[in-house]
């Protein structure tokens, strides 16, 4: 498959990057399927030892990054690439190594010792839990409580919808925190091995071996010194801890746009090469006026989400606030991917309906990928308000 075709001025080294990325996932990722079944939730064992497969040559090729400057669109490149070969794995290795980042940005250095290493090595897998039974696209409202006692925290509540809740190791988890008169948002990292949690599988339509879950906490005592960003990070909604939460949609949103544009340029190419190997009325399909319509609409779509996505990128690279950017990236490019691999399937006919064929699964995964981190009715309220200045919701 060819690589991204957007006209920005990419630098040699990100070029290079994408290059690589594109080889990794050709060598490294597409084998495995012969020897996992990805239509299931993978196991903890199962991602362990697939990350032991991955690391090392994962880890080649970001040497290459300067990770003491991270360049965000070098990362965006290296993530479109892996997302075409297996979404759901990829999905999964993201979500495991994303309590890492964030401990690396707000945690201190005992915490970055403790953690980090473990969760890059694979040896511990991470989740972030925000979503609750009644809690979805406004996480200050949030209600699991960590109530202190001593040096520890007593956590009570129950998340729902969390990506790796059922394999996790180490939850980042969002809550409420009360230190006697202060009651305030934050994270809390609990280690399952001295905190333990129960989990509950949920089944989805799609990304089949990404595990989701519900978490259930019930007087789960936590070390206070697991609590990242001090004591006292403020109250309520303005509160360094939900002002984190928010910082973090910005990036996790960003991209999940950017893996429905990986989602969407796979669906293309397939259904792109199905269209000039298949004949009907004695003629090729990619030579039927209607045909090349849908091809045409495909490309505008894939090739503007991408530039939306990208921009986002730019503003995280440059240290800037990008909430509008990113809202807009991710609802065009999630509902993008459902339109495209929608058509792309329509191309192939009867055979885009055939699980031998890998568009109904990414049109299944595409559909996903609209509702976590705020479904796209939420991302077109946050645009609004910030071109109004009226919000529709407090």
């Amino acid at each position: 498959m060819g690589g991204p075709k957007v006209y920005l001025d990419f630098t040699e080294e990100q070029q290079m990057i994408a290059q690589m990325a594109r080889e990794f996932a050709e060598r490294e990722i597409a084998p495995l399927d012969e020897d996992y079944d990805f239509n299931r939730p993978l196991t903890n064992p199962e991602y362990k030892e697939i990350w032991s497969r991955l690391q090392p040559a994962f880890a080649n090729v970001i040497s290459d990054m300067d990770l003491s400057d991270l360049d965000f669109i070098a990362i965006g490149l290296f993530v479109e690439e892996i997302f075409k070969a297996n979404p759901s794995l990829v999905c999964t290795v993201g979500m495991a190594l994303a309590p890492a980042g964030m401990i690396y940005m707000y945690g201190n250095e005992e915490q970055k010792e403790r953690f980090v290493p473990p969760i890059l090595a694979g040896r511990k897998i991470g989740c972030t839990a925000i979503t609750e039974p009644d809690v979805g696209s406004n996480p200050a409202a949030i209600q699991t409580t960590a109530v202190r006692e001593g040096d520890s925290y007593i956590v009570n509540g129950t998340k729902t919808w969390i990506s790796n809740g059922s394999i996790s190791d180490v939850v980042a988890l969002i809550c409420r925190f009360s230190d006697g008169d202060d009651l305030s948002m934050g994270t809390l990292m609990v280690d399952r091995e001295e905190s333990p949690y129960e989990t509950n599988e949920l089944p989805h339509i799609g990304l089949k071996a990404f595990p989701t879950s519900e978490l259930f906490f019930t007087d789960c005592p936590v070390p206070a010194a697991n609590r990242l960003g001090g004591g006292n990070p403020g109250r309520g909604k303005g509160s360094k801890g939900l002002s984190m939460v928010f910082q973090g949609f910005e990036y996790a949103r960003t991209l999940l746009a950017l893996g429905s544009v990986a989602i969407a340029q796979a669906s293309f190419e397939y259904a792109t090469a199905y269209a000039k190997e298949r004949k009907q009325w004695g003629k090729y399909l990619g030579e039927h006026q209607l045909i090349q319509e849908m091809i045409t609409d495909m490309s505008v779509s894939i090739e503007t989400a991408r530039f939306l996505v990208y921009r986002a990128l730019s503003l995280i690279q440059a240290k800037k606030r990008c909430e509008r950017e990113a809202s807009m990236a991710k609802f065009y490019a999630t509902e993008m991917a459902v339109e495209v691999t929608s058509k792309a399937i329509q191309i192939m006919g009867a055979n885009g309906l055939s699980d031998e064929f890998p568009l109904e699964r990414l049109f299944r995964d595409a559909r996903m990928l609209t509702i976590p981190d705020g479904t796209t009715q939420i991302q077109k309220l946050i645009v609004a308000r910030c071109h109004l200045g009226l919000g529709a919701f407090s």
